[in-house]
């Protein structure tokens, strides 16, 4: 017997003929209905004084970000798909004053279909003079499914230091910083004016200097003036 919808009025004169004395069978075969059917009606209508049964009182959870505060959220990650959903959760919460957790806002964008990807950096401008800002740069962001997330971002570079230290088992000894990369004349300077005089002779304590392999911590003469004050290495 296949599915078919049956009316409410149809419904109830079957349940009224079941109380005239038909038979339940006389009465499937009238109305093209299984047993089943019919004495679920009547539970229904025992219950609900119908025999349709009524709406659910419980609802659906209510949309927390309305479709105007989503299409903003459409449009901010348009023009910059860097933005975090920090700053989105303040945005909402100012301007349309949404209170939403962060996982709940993250779930809402994968619904409407903002996805998180690898941003694709596309260089604007490029300045010299200036500090290199991009090891902040966000590396993620969100776009529509299926279209890249392009950010344009301005590179721009800075000065470059290194920073030496020595160091004890007590802690730090001295640090060094130096404009850009440090060669074998700085870390020799490094050695002999900021290091040397704070050790003493082996085998009193901070009389061994350990160094690693880098080849500007290795010279003939450097070698030379440990030796000459006593110091191992």
């Amino acid at each position: 017997m296949g599915n078919h919808r049956i009316s409410s009025d149809l419904k109830e004169r079957a349940l009224v003929l079941w109380e005239s004395g038909w038979e339940i069978k006389d009465i499937c075969y009238a109305f093209h209905v299984s047993p089943t059917s019919l004495y679920r009606w009547r539970d229904m209508f025992d219950e609900f004084g119908t025999t349709t049964k009524p709406p659910s009182p419980l609802r659906g959870r209510e949309r927390i970000i309305s479709l105007a505060a989503l299409n903003a959220a459409k449009e901010i990650f348009f023009h910059d798909p860097s933005v975090m959903l920090d700053e989105l959760m303040w945005y909402l919460a100012i301007h349309h004053d949404i209170a939403i957790s962060k996982s709940a806002l993250q779930a809402t964008l994968v619904r409407a279909g903002l996805t998180r990807k690898m941003l694709q950096k596309i260089a604007c401008k490029r300045d010299e003079s200036s500090k290199d800002t991009r090891d902040t740069a966000c590396h993620y962001g969100r776009s529509p499914i299926g279209e890249p997330a392009i950010y344009s971002h301005q590179f721009i570079r800075d000065e470059r230091y290194t920073l030496t230290a020595a160091m004890s088992t007590q802690g730090y000894i001295t640090t060094h910083i130096v404009e850009g990369s440090m060669d074998t004349y700085d870390f020799f300077d490094f050695i002999v004016e900021d290091v040397l005089p704070q050790m003493k002779p082996f085998p009193d304590v901070q009389s061994v200097l350990v160094l690693d392999n880098c080849r500007i911590h290795h010279t003939d003469l450097l070698q030379e003036v440990l030796n000459e004050n006593g110091v191992r290495r």
